[in-house]
């Protein structure tokens, strides 16, 4: 139970993060995706949580996140 507990705090704390990112470098003016990488989130997440991330479980929390708020996946163009 424990073990879940934690799973899912790391998980709300990742999305939030992703979130906050790609809010404050969205450009609003032009309603363009946000050009946030897995790269910036890992170093993000290391520097705010302490939580290391690789390159795959980055992308994925990024995109979770980016579909959450109705934008596109980096290989899923607006339709």
């Amino acid at each position: 139970m424990f073990a879940a507990f934690k799973a899912r705090q790391r998980h709300n704390k990742l999305m939030r993060a992703a979130h906050h990112l790609l809010r404050e470098a969205f450009i609003s003016a032009n309603r363009e995706p946000a050009h946030v990488t897995a790269a910036h989130l890992a170093a993000y997440t290391f520097g705010q949580y302490r939580i290391e991330l690789d390159h795959e479980e980055a992308q994925r929390f990024l995109d979770a996140a980016r579909i959450a708020r109705g934008e596109p996946t980096p290989d899923q163009p607006y339709a």
